[in-house]
């Protein structure tokens, strides 16, 4: 009970930065705990004002945290800007993943909650994708496709839709199916054209189910029979190169809804 108490006044009264400094592990452990619901109950309010002194005093851990808690709307309004801007802090710091570099690479691509700066938004997709995140995989072929935030390349830019279309990424998929279909960074090829965007579509693309379709009218029924029988080959692909569930990586997540951001340290490392 007496930790209890100290833990709330704590939470609930003044401290100076470098008092959160210096005890910045008790704060982090008191934080977890009223996230997690471990000896007290839940209380996200107390949990993020905890993290946030610590934040402010310079934690990069905290800061990711976080940012996190503001991204999803954890004990408090959502906030995405107000999470750009400590997800930002905490990754320069050297603290984030692949998920919390994508949101970056994407805050700078649209300059809505940051100002725009493609070179930014290149280099933090750049961080992401080698991290195995296909979204971000994606985003950074679009911005080699239309040369932002650096040189125009088409083949790095189909060479990394491909990769993000292999991970199961139905936008990726119908890139792939687009540049294919056009002959854009590559030849023209209406049979892998047809494949990706019916991969695409399966996944309920509805971009892809119109560029299929219209595909059909000007395509030979041999080229339809491979078309489809390389868009079960690609799909079998897909599934063999997908990990078991058990072996998914937090760092190569593939579209659980953030995660990642917003976990604190785990429990068992808690005193």
């Amino acid at each position: 009970m007496l930790l209890l108490a100290a833990g709330l006044a704590w939470g609930l009264g003044p401290w100076s930065r470098a008092e959160a400094q210096q005890d910045s592990g008790w704060f982090m452990t008191e934080a977890a705990r009223y996230y997690n619901g471990v000896g007290r109950a839940v209380n996200y309010e107390l949990a993020l004002r905890l993290y946030r002194k610590v934040a402010e005093s310079g934690n990069a851990e905290a800061q990711y945290i976080l940012g996190g808690m503001y991204y999803h709307g954890i004990g408090t309004t959502r906030d995405e800007r107000e999470a750009v801007m400590w997800l930002l802090q905490a990754a320069e710091a050297g603290k984030s993943t692949s998920l919390s570099r994508y949101i970056l690479g994407y805050s700078y691509l649209k300059g809505e909650l940051m100002p725009q700066n493609y070179a930014e938004a290149r280099r933090w997709y750049g961080l992401a994708a080698a991290a195995g995140y296909r979204q971000a995989k994606n985003d950074l072929a679009f911005m080699h496709y239309n040369g932002l935030g650096g040189d125009r390349d088409l083949r790095q830019a189909l060479t990394l839709y491909e990769s993000a279309a292999l991970q199961g990424d139905a936008q990726a998929q119908y890139n792939m199916g687009l540049m294919h279909a056009t002959g854009s960074g590559t030849e023209l090829d209406r049979v892998k054209g047809y494949a990706w965007f019916s991969l695409a579509a399966s996944q309920g693309n509805s971009g892809a189910t119109s560029a299929r379709n219209g595909m059909i009218a000007d395509m030979s029924w041999d080229e339809l029979t491979r078309a489809q029988d390389l868009s079960m080959a690609l799909f079998r692909r897909i599934e063999e190169l997908a990990p078991a569930p058990s072996a998914v990586s937090a760092t190569a997540n593939e579209g659980a809804e953030g995660a990642e951001v917003l976990q604190p340290s785990p429990l068992d490392a808690l005193p």
